[in-house]
C-alpha cells in the first residue's frame, strides 16, 4: 500500500516545532514504525485519505502601506459519528508556516503544489464521521512572529491532552489553538481567516475525495485537496506561459464515474472541455460522466495566457464513491 508519502511527512526531522523529544511522545520518530501501524490501519480496497493544503490567495493583506507578513498554521482533529474527538499523531499534527511577504490579490508562492503540506490524515476507518482542521492565517503586525516556537508549544499541548475520547473537536482544538496563539502574542496580528473546516464522510464521496474544495472570505481563500493515497493519480504541477499548449493525460485511462480536478495558480488558464481558470475560479471538479469519458480519452487541453502553474489529479470512480 502507497504510504510513504504520509510517513514522510508524519516523520520529517524537520517539521516545524517538532522537536526530538516530542517526536517520540508522539510516537512518530522511527519511519518503519509508523509505516507499520499505517499498513496495520488498511482494510481491504480502502486506504488512507491525505488531506493537503495546495494554495492560498490573500484578497486583503491589511497593511495599508506595501505588502504583508503572512503566516498560517493549522489543527486537526479525527471526529467520530457520535461526535467525540480523538487524539492521533498518525491522523497529522499541528503545522505551520513562517511569515511570508504576500500582498493583496496575490497567491502565496512558499506553497509547494508539487509537494503540499499535509493537514490531516484520515484512517479507513468507519467509526470516523469527519475531519475537523482549525485554520489560522494571520498578518504579522507586532513582533516577528515565531512560528518554530509556537508549533512547540501547540504540540506540547497536544502531547499533554489525554488518550482517551474527548466530547468533541473543540476540547482538542481549544488548548493547542490557545497555546499557539499565546506564544505568537497574535492579539497584535490581524485576522485574515481563523476558523475550522470540517470534513464530513458524506452518503455518496469519501470526505470529497478526488476534489478540490475552498474555504473562502473576504480577506482570504484557501484551497485544499482529499487524496485517496493509494489510487488518486496526480500530474504536474505543470509550468505555462502565454500561448503554450500542453494535454493532460494520466497513466491510466479516465473512466465514467471517476473525479478529476484541475487546479492552476497565476495567469488565467484556458480549457475548452471543462471551462477555464483563474484567479477568481482556479479550480475545475467533475464526475466524469460517459460523454466526458470519451471526449477526455486522449486527455484535456489547456492552454496558457500568461505564467502559471497547473496540477492535475484523477481518482478512479469506485474509490471516490459510496463506502460499501
Amino acid at each position: 500500500m502507497k504510504v510513504d508519502t504520509l510517513v514522510r511527512h508524519l516523520t520529517n526531522p524537520q517539521r516545524i516545532g517538532l522537536t526530538p523529544a516530542l517526536a517520540i511522545r508522539f510516537g512518530v520518530e522511527e519511519p518503519e514504525v509508523v509505516r507499520g501501524r499505517l499498513l496495520a490501519q488498511v482494510e481491504p480496497g480502502r486506504g488512507h485519505l491525505g488531506v493537503y493544503l495546495l494554495a492560498i490567495y490573500v484578497v486583503d493583506d491589511t497593511d495599508f502601506w506595501g505588502d504583508g507578513e503572512i503566516y498560517w498554521w493549522s489543527i486537526p482533529a479525527l471526529v467520530d459519528r457520535a461526535g467525540k474527538a480523538r487524539k492521533d499523531p498518525l491522523a497529522g499534527l499541528p503545522l505551520g508556516e513562517p511569515p511570508h511577504r504576500c500582498g493583496d490579490h496575490e497567491w502565496m508562492t512558499s506553497l509547494s503544489l508539487g509537494d503540499p503540506p499535509l493537514l490531516a490524515v484520515i484512517p479507513p476507518d468507519e467509526s470516523i464521521g469527519s475531519c475537523v482542521i482549525r485554520l489560522g492565517i494571520y498578518d504579522d503586525d507586532g513582533e516577528v512572529a515565531d512560528l518554530p516556537t509556537a508549533m512547540t508549544a501547540g504540540l506540547d499541548a497536544l502531547a499533554d491532552l489525554p488518550r482517551d475520547p474527548l466530547s468533541g473537536p473543540a476540547e482538542l482544538i481549544t488548548p493547542v489553538r490557545d497555546a499557539i496563539y499565546k506564544s505568537l502574542k497574535a492579539d497584535d496580528d490581524d485576522i485574515l481567516l481563523d476558523q475550522e473546516v470540517p470534513i464530513r464522510r458524506g452518503e455518496v464521496s469519501r470526505f470529497g475525495c478526488g476534489m478540490v474544495n475552498a474555504v473562502i472570505n473576504a480577506m482570504a481563500r484557501v484551497y485544499y485537496f482529499v487524496r485517496d493515497e493509494t489510487e488518486t493519480r496526480q500530474l504536474g504541477p505543470i509550468s505555462l506561459e502565454k500561448g503554450q499548449h500542453e494535454k493532460v493525460r494520466f497513466d491510466v485511462p479516465m473512466k465514467q464515474g471517476g473525479r478529476l480536478a484541475l487546479f492552476a495558480r497565476g495567469a488565467d488558464v484556458l480549457c475548452p472541455s471543462l471551462g477555464d481558470l483563474g484567479c477568481d475560479a482556479p479550480f475545475k471538479n467533475r464526475v466524469l460522466s460517459p460523454d466526458q469519458e470519451r471526449e477526455l480519452a486522449s486527455g484535456v487541453d489547456v492552454i496558457g495566457t500568461g505564467p502559471a502553474k497547473l496540477v492535475a489529479f484523477y481518482t478512479p470512480g469506485t474509490l471516490a464513491g459510496r463506502d460499501e
